[in-house]
């Protein structure tokens, strides 16, 4: 296991290399105002035991990376894929397979459009090829709740907890206790509460014809009952690229419910080995 820094494309980014050196290198990439921390533990484990290279790290804007004055300084989700790629040339990654939840899913998809060589495979989740007016919009009720002022750790904390609330779907239970520590564990870190990654979300420009030239095996994971980016969302995504397997979380939000994550391994592990037989 090793941590570090790599200084590219104006930011400096935080990083950890988990698992063997040798193994298929797996490139984990988080949503939007969330950090590293945010991936699952059993994720890791299950990926590292598997043989495989786990890179996770901070996006721009987030956690240990560099805090960026949006108004300034703006920065949009093609500067986000080059950073990726200035972070896997530091690491000596030729390839790899590209995980990536909501906003990093969106980072996966410009990964396949703008360095295809670079991309070996694709699993997008709970994630969007928008914006686009063809979709249906974000819930209004997040939004408020996201924007929310807050200038105390605890409001920011509640203010936390009060988003994922609301991005829970009815099929699990709201486990406040675990975001709750979440939201400890990254203020204690060094999150950004005024993280401009919403607006670089929001501003890109649609990604549905683009995505035709996406060549990678590519898996699509989508909630039924997510606010951030609907269903169809989903839909829209899996559809635009050749090939796709689209899987449907019934009842799920904008999350990755931990009684489900037993299925989203086995379903990037089916993922990376089509890739593998690819040629």
């Amino acid at each position: 296991m090793a941590e570090g820094y790599v200084e590219t494309n104006g930011v400096r980014l935080w990083y950890e290399d988990l698992g063997d050196p040798d193994g298929e290198a797996v490139v984990l990439v988080m949503g939007a105002t969330a950090s590293a921390i945010s991936w699952p533990p059993a994720l890791l484990e299950a990926l590292t035991a598997a043989g495989h290279r786990v890179v996770r790290f901070d996006n721009r804007d987030i956690g240990l990376s560099t805090h960026i004055d949006y108004a300034t300084d703006p920065y949009t989700l093609d500067d986000m894929a080059a950073d990726t790629l200035g972070l896997i040339d530091a690491l000596g990654i030729d390839r790899a397979h590209f995980v990536g939840a909501s906003m990093g899913g969106m980072i996966c998809q410009l990964m396949a459009i703008r360095y295809p060589d670079r991309v070996r495979s694709l699993a997008l989740i709970i994630t969007s090829p928008g914006p686009d007016d063809r979709l249906s919009p974000t819930s209004d009720e997040v939004v408020a709740i996201a924007s929310r002022p807050a200038t105390t750790d605890a409001e920011l904390e509640q203010r936390g907890v009060d988003v994922w609330r609301m991005l829970t779907g009815s099929r699990f239970p709201f486990d406040e206790a675990h975001y709750r520590e979440l939201a400890a564990l990254d203020a204690a870190r060094g999150t950004n509460p005024n993280s401009a990654h919403g607006i670089a979300v929001f501003t890109a420009p649609s990604r549905i014809e683009a995505l035709a030239e996406v060549r990678v095996p590519t898996l699509v994971v989508q909630g039924t009952e997510d606010p951030i980016f609907p269903f169809d969302h989903g839909e829209a995504l899996a559809k635009a690229i050749p090939g796709s397997t689209f899987v449907s979380w019934e009842g799920v939000g904008h999350e990755v419910p931990a009684p489900l994550g037993p299925d989203l391994i086995a379903l990037l592990e089916a993922n990376i080995a089509t890739a593998l037989r690819s040629p």
